[in-house]
């Protein structure tokens, strides 16, 4: 850490608080440096926890400092390895829990702009939300007024945006875990005065799960290691080809594997199938059809938010398995 950024530091702890010229002091001496410091981003994150009052400003450079620090330092970019994974969770978690809405955005926006993350790390994240749901305690909520098993709109907006990420498991495909997690969310607020988009995202977070093509398998942080590799090694310009090609708002949309395709032959293009979230099966499989009518009949009813989804369903394949057509006639 350069002395300026020891100085601002210093001033901030003796004052208790962050201004916007601290914040501007602070972002100034952090990016004259070429690589940021671990240190330096865990004195921002101490910072964080010790001062309440805190300019606007603070939180981008919070969320751009850590995005960098975590992606885009260290090849190959765009990858949340398991140390940065397991580093940022020892900075957010408090007895088991995020904080407070920053946190929780500093989560989610690193899912959204990470190719990929470990696979523990989407469903501890998407954890900090069930459990704000199902308890009224956490980071989107006011401590003042709890409200358990109710999802507000700040909720759905986390959740549409987590399970939809590219930076986990599936990158824009629901899997198993977020589907299973829906079901319980539904179960628990059924009766609550939930946020108006609640039905929508549970009817299309569901659907994708059970409608999409499965085979998608993300780029794996060593298989772009060696692709790195072999563009630093083959086509000296091409990286920077890429660089100028795809910029980084491109970055965690699948772009950069569809673009490493065209280095290799068609061996290797058959192991990247970016386009699998964009066309439904059109057909459940009979193991689909088990899943959801297990999950149907769990309490023996057909609640309202499940009549929607096996409408929807319904609609996108023209035809029900002859298991889900029954409950779907009953209901």
């Amino acid at each position: 850490m350069n002395q300026d950024f020891v100085d601002v530091l210093a001033n901030v702890s003796v004052a208790g608080k962050i201004n916007g010229g601290d914040v501007l002091r602070l972002r100034e001496s952090l990016w004259a440096e070429e690589i940021l410091p671990q240190s330096a981003l865990e004195a921002l994150f101490d910072l964080n926890r010790r001062c309440e009052d805190i300019a606007p400003e603070w939180a981008d450079l919070l969320l751009e400092a850590l995005d960098h620090f975590l992606l885009h330092q260290t090849a190959p970019f765009g990858f949340l390895d398991e140390t940065g994974a397991a580093w940022l969770r020892a900075q957010l978690d408090q007895a088991g829990r995020v904080h407070g809405r920053l946190e929780m955005e500093l989560l989610v926006n690193i899912m959204e702009n990470a190719e990929n993350t470990p696979d523990w790390f989407k469903a501890w994240t998407l954890s900090q939300v069930e459990e704000t749901i199902m308890t009224g305690v956490g980071p989107t909520r006011d401590p003042a007024s709890v409200s358990p098993n109710c999802i507000d709109e700040a909720e759905v907006d986390l959740i549409r945006r987590i399970i939809f990420s590219s930076g986990g498991v599936g990158a824009e495909i629901v899997g198993a875990h977020e589907a299973d997690m829906l079901f319980r969310l539904k179960d628990r607020t059924l009766h609550s005065d939930n946020a108006p988009g609640w039905s929508s995202l549970f009817v299309q977070g569901v659907g994708n799960h059970l409608m999409t093509h499965s085979d998608y398998r993300q780029l794996s942080q060593a298989e772009a290691k060696r692709l790195n590799s072999f563009m630093n090694e083959h086509t000296p310009n091409l990286a920077g080809f890429f660089g100028r090609m795809l910029p980084r708002e491109m970055f965690g949309t699948g772009t950069i594997a569809q673009a490493f395709k065209a280095v290799f032959d068609s061996d290797e293009e058959d192991r990247f199938d970016d386009e699998s979230g964009e066309e439904s099966n059109r057909e459940l499989t009979m193991e689909e059809a088990g899943w959801l009518k297990t999950h149907i009949a769990a309490d023996g009813q057909t609640d309202e938010l499940e009549k929607l989804l096996l409408t929807f369903i319904l609609e996108e394949t023209g035809n029900l398995p002859a298991m889900l057509d029954t409950v779907r006639r009953r209901a």
